[in-house]
């Protein structure tokens, strides 16, 4: 069974895990350090073409054109909005509570992650009519909210776990996700870099998400203090 020496005497990990979420700390115990961190990047070997799409409507808020944002890589290739999970283990600590901004005529940010029930707030900053629209992973709407004008605040509960499509049924470019998860999870930054930490050591299966590309789950050996480092490669859902 793995374990972990803690002030000279050996503790199973499942013991650790426990004393850590009890005592609401992720790195600390008695003084002492008893957790690691996932580091890592994603990319791709193809660095895709920027798409712009043309605007019809309310070209005075949203401009004549916007990004299409579904595959946003720098020109080293790495990939931002992936969602990597390290699966089976249990959030650690609460996670930043979920926000969807409707800012510039896009979803910001266009990926998220939150832990099941709770709760999401919508907002907008913009001077136009925006709907939140949100599908489930069964393409059923869990919730569809309309904000007229900047200002307005308003949540809706994420009840259970599973990809959540947001679409903006006025702008039909517009678009956004939140990853609804019991696991401890990330989202990749522009850099294509994502930091998991407080991560009880022990070793753990590591799978990714993404909205237009697809990746081999991989596995990883967390110790104690340590950084363990990862690379995604990922491809088109149709290669």
């Amino acid at each position: 069974m793995d374990g972990v020496v803690i002030r000279g005497c050996w503790v199973p990990v499942a013991v650790v895990s426990v004393l850590l979420w009890s005592s609401g700390t992720e790195r600390l115990l008695h003084g002492e350090q008893v957790a690691g961190t996932i580091a890592g990047l994603v990319k791709v070997d193809i660095v895709p073409d920027k798409v712009m799409v043309e605007v019809t409507t309310d070209q005075e808020v949203c401009g004549s054109e916007v990004e299409d944002r579904a595959e946003l890589v720098n020109q080293s290739g790495a990939v931002a909005n992936a969602v990597v999970v390290v699966t089976d283990l249990a959030w650690t600590s609460e996670p930043t509570a979920p926000i969807i901004n409707n800012e510039g005529c896009y979803f910001v940010p266009r990926v998220q992650v939150a832990k099941t029930r709770t709760q999401i707030e919508v907002l907008s900053t913009d001077e136009t009519l925006h709907s939140t629209h949100a599908y489930d992973d069964r393409q059923r709407t869990m919730f569809n909210v309309a904000i007229p004008f900047p200002g307005l605040s308003i949540k809706r509960p994420l009840r259970r776990p599973g990809v959540v499509r947001v679409e903006c049924d006025s702008h039909g470019w517009m678009r956004g996700w939140v990853y609804v998860t019991n696991e401890v999870a990330g989202v990749t930054g522009l850099d294509g870099r994502f930091e998991l930490s407080g991560i009880p050591p022990g070793t753990y299966e590591l799978k990714i998400w993404h909205e237009r590309y697809i990746g081999s789950p991989q596995s990883v050996t967390v110790t104690v203090g340590g950084t363990a480092d990862v690379l995604f490669t990922l491809r088109q859902e149709n290669y």
